[in-house]
């Protein structure tokens, strides 16, 4: 199975908002810089590491981020309880002291600390499509718990339990990968309502809730969709709540700046229509389109961009390949009719 690894991307812009909250790469970096720095003796409970945050910054979103950057470092995903659904309450001391913890333990451990600095910090449950869920399947129960956190007067949703890395199968076992990144980090409600539907309608923070049967209508699209700009979001739920039948090519998240410009939307490529793409990413040597494993393509590359217009799709197994400058080839974009 392959595992996908969430992370933000950053491009030539320096600032990145989304409503009225507005924050910088710089801050970001300076901020898990201080976070790595806390002393081992400071990291034993949720008192010790509020006096230390609170060394970090006095700023509600400076506060937020450096508590996201230290969960999502120094918690591990507990595979064997989740295997043996042996789920057990945990305090935001025993996680904190254990370092590992199934969903539950990420969302209290993460109160307990914005609570203690003063930030305003709830936690949502709800579904969740995770490891395993397949388009199509309706989850009957709740199954997931995230949090919602108030910056600025604002209410924010961040998901520390998925930004700490992701679950694959090795082996024949189920393993923590760990790879802390910020895909799950003040969310997009209009993007994290793909994957998370809170038991509460108000806390999918969205003007319209959804319904829970649209929820389970909707694929699973992680942020990358929305984040390289191959999709947007609003317009993507507009088609959804018409039609269930929009299914859009397999994206997978290499951990690289990625933004894409041009490409077929969904996995229904026309027989008539020639392919165009439009890649750019810094991180990217070489773009190559195969069809059932056969290249039929190099992507020309210009700077960072690559570019594809050539024959019209037949039939077959149609993937973008990527080079990248780590020497490592790995599948980008999928289609599979």
């Amino acid at each position: 199975m392959r595992t996908l690894v969430l992370s933000i991307v950053f491009f030539s812009s320096i600032s990145y908002g989304f409503s009225q909250l507005i924050y910088t790469e710089s801050e970001i970096q300076k901020t898990a810089l201080l976070v790595k720095n806390i002393p081992k003796a400071a990291q034993h409970n949720t008192a010790s590491l509020v006096i230390e945050i609170n060394k970090i910054g006095k700023t509600e979103l400076i506060k937020t981020i450096a508590i996201y950057e230290w969960i999502t470092h120094n918690i591990s995903y507990d595979t064997k309880a989740f295997v043996k659904n042996d789920i057990k309450q945990q305090s935001a001391d025993e996680v904190i002291k254990s370092q590992t913890a199934v969903c539950s333990g990420y969302a209290t451990v993460f109160k307990e600390l914005a609570t203690g600095l003063g930030l305003e910090c709830e936690i949502i449950e709800g579904y969740a499509k995770g490891y395993g869920f397949e388009t199509g399947t309706i989850i009957e129960e709740p199954n997931h718990v995230w949090n919602k956190v108030k910056i600025d007067g604002m209410w924010y949703l961040i998901d520390a339990t998925w930004g700490a890395g992701s679950v694959s199968e090795a082996s024949g076992k189920l393993i923590f990968i760990s790879a802390p990144n910020l895909d799950w980090f003040i969310l997009d409600p209009l993007v994290s309502i793909y994957s998370h539907f809170p038991v509460e309608s108000k806390n999918q923070l969205i003007e319209t809730p959804l319904t829970k049967v649209l929820f389970d209508k909707l694929p699973n699209l992680d942020p990358i969709y929305f984040s390289s700009g191959f999709l947007n979001s609003t317009e993507t739920m507009a088609v959804y709540k018409k039609s269930s039948t929009f299914l859009p090519p397999k994206l997978y998240n290499l951990n690289i700046p990625l933004k894409i410009n041009e490409a077929p939307k969904t996995i229904k490529l026309s027989k008539k229509d020639s392919l165009h793409f439009e890649i750019q990413s810094s991180e990217i040597k070489k773009l190559y389109l195969t069809i059932d494993d056969v290249v039929l393509g190099e992507l020309k590359k210009n700077g960072d961009v690559f570019t594809y217009h050539g024959a019209p799709y037949k039939s077959g197994l149609l993937e973008i390949i990527a080079d990248l400058q780590v020497e490592e080839r790995l599948v980008l974009l999928e289609y599979n009719p």
